[in-house]
């Protein structure tokens, strides 16, 4: 489901703050949504939340085939790495 911000219609999405913390943003450089907010109202609101690395690594499978990477290419850069905890 795309969302849209509520000031200036462009497009939200989802940016990585730390390795597993997100927040929904807008893309648009001249607006500043969410960070018009209190953190208590970007929480209430699901903007910040967090992500596990194989939500991560499906974003990135994703992005590589629309990208128009090889999909053995695609599989092996997104597959978990057995040696990480």
């Amino acid at each position: 489901m795309t969302l849209f911000c509520p000031l200036c219609s462009t497009e939200l999405k989802q940016h990585l703050l730390q390795p597993k913390l997100a927040i929904i943003s807008c893309v648009n450089q001249n607006c500043i949504y969410p960070f018009n907010m209190s953190m208590e109202e970007i929480k209430s609101e699901n903007l910040i939340f967090e992500v596990n690395s194989n939500d991560i690594m499906y974003g990135m499978k994703q992005k590589l085939m629309k990208s128009n990477v090889d999909s053995r290419i695609a599989d092996f850069m997104s597959k978990e790495d057995d040696l990480v905890d």
